[in-house]
Order: C-alpha cells, then sequence, then structure tokens
C-alpha cells in the first residue's frame, strides 16, 4: 500500500523547501551588492531642455587624490583607442575615414589634427583616386614585458609603444616598432557654458580629453608617412 503524506507534512515541507530558496536568493542577493561596493561611479544620463537653444553651463568634477589611479587608468584606455583609431587602416576606405572623423578628429586638438592631414596616407585616402592595397593594425603587446603606455612625470604626458603590423594585397607582412608621446588634457577643467548646438562636440567626446601633442620619438617619421609602394 502506498505511502500517503499527510496534508501538514506537506505542507511543512513546501514551506521548509521555500524558505531555504529564499535564504539562497538573499544570500547571493547580499554577496553582489558587496562586490558593487562602493557605489559611487559615474553615471551617464540624458539631458532633456524645451529648446537646442537653452544656455547650458557644464561644471567640472574635481577628483580627490584617491581616485588619481582611476583616472590613470582610463586616460590610458582614451590613448590606447586614439593610437587605434590614428593608425589604423582598412582595405575599406570608408572605415578609415570613419575613425578620423569620428574619433580623431573630435578627440585631437586643431594643430594635432592638422598634423594628421599633412601624412602622405591621409591625403591618399582623403583623395580616394589610388588607394594603397594594404591594411595596418596597431599591436601594443611587448616581448618584453614592458609597459606599452607609460605615464611621464607630468601627469598629462604619456609615452606609448606599439608595434604597426601591415598586410599588402599579396599576404606581405611587414612590421615597425614606434614610440610615441602623447600629451593630453581636458577641456573640462573649467565651466562651459553655451547652447546645445554649440556643446554638440561633447557627444562624441564626453569627458572632454584631447591630444594636444602627438610626436614620434625616433627617426621613422609618423607612421602614416610610410611609403607603401616599396612594401
Amino acid at each position: 500500500m502506498a505511502k500517503i503524506v499527510e496534508p501538514p507534512v506537506l505542507l511543512s515541507r513546501i514551506l521548509t523547501f521555500v524558505l531555504a530558496t529564499s535564504v539562497v536568493v538573499l544570500c547571493a542577493l547580499g554577496f553582489t551588492l558587496m562586490k558593487m561596493m562602493p557605489l559611487e561611479r559615474p553615471e551617464v544620463f540624458f539631458l532633456h531642455t524645451p529648446t537646442r537653444s537653452t544656455n547650458v553651463t557644464i561644471k567640472p568634477l574635481v577628483p580627490d587624490s584617491s581616485n588619481k589611479e582611476a583616472i590613470d587608468l582610463y586616460q590610458k584606455g582614451f590613448i590606447r583607442e586614439y593610437v587605434i583609431a590614428r593608425n589604423t587602416l582598412s582595405m575599406s576606405p570608408g572605415y578609415t575615414r570613419k575613425n578620423w572623423s569620428r574619433i580623431v578628429k573630435p578627440w585631437s586638438s586643431s594643430k594635432v589634427f592638422s598634423q594628421l592631414k599633412q601624412t602622405s596616407l591621409y591625403r591618399e585616402f582623403a583623395d580616394g583616386e589610388h588607394l594603397p592595397n594594404m591594411s595596418c593594425s596597431v599591436n601594443f603587446s611587448s616581448p618584453d614585458n614592458d609597459k606599452p603606455i607609460l605615464r611621464m612625470s607630468n601627469d598629462n604626458t604619456y609615452h606609448v609603444k606599439f608595434t604597426w603590423v601591415c598586410e599588402n594585397i599579396g599576404g606581405q607582412t611587414t612590421q615597425k616598432n614606434y614610440k610615441i608621446q602623447i600629451k593630453i588634457k581636458s577641456d573640462l577643467d573649467k565651466n562651459i557654458s553655451g547652447t546645445l548646438d554649440n556643446l554638440e562636440k561633447l557627444r562624441d567626446n564626453p569627458l572632454g580629453l584631447q591630444v594636444v601633442q602627438y610626436d614620434v620619438l625616433d627617426n621613422r617619421g609618423d607612421p602614416l608617412d610610410s611609403d607603401t609602394e616599396s612594401w
């Protein structure tokens, strides 16, 4: 004869199971909250105004000294993306031009972007008639484990080491090592006022970091001035 579980016993087992499940869920939530601490961090938000002609003032957020390491990591990430966007060449000229216009230009001072425009490869891609049949990428890995992006004594100046790897249409690969000195500044180190139209550039560069100096520290010259015909 089958064993019958009495209703009170069945109910107690159900409640025990529910209670145990609740304890597990609460423990998981508590562990998640502990991992999220501290909760102070930048948040992205949308600014709504009645019209685009409304005057807006953006005030700087002055970080305390305990956040210097985090700021340094952010600046190194910014420089890394900048160097990649500036020196990456694609078989698709539209992709390369997009990097230069949507990333490099708003992230550069007018002087630095003007220097980019004077390079031979920029002129070739801008002209669009005699494009080199090659693609180039940036590699930051170092065989001697040297840090590829190193901050100098000046908090806003960095030395950057990278390998420029280019491949022509025939599959032949060429690698060149470069060392660049980059100096950056922030447009948000003081109050910025204006209409939304005038502050449109902050959409592409919300924290206002900008490269104000870009110098090649060896005799190779700018990678984008390379003679691609010899490749």
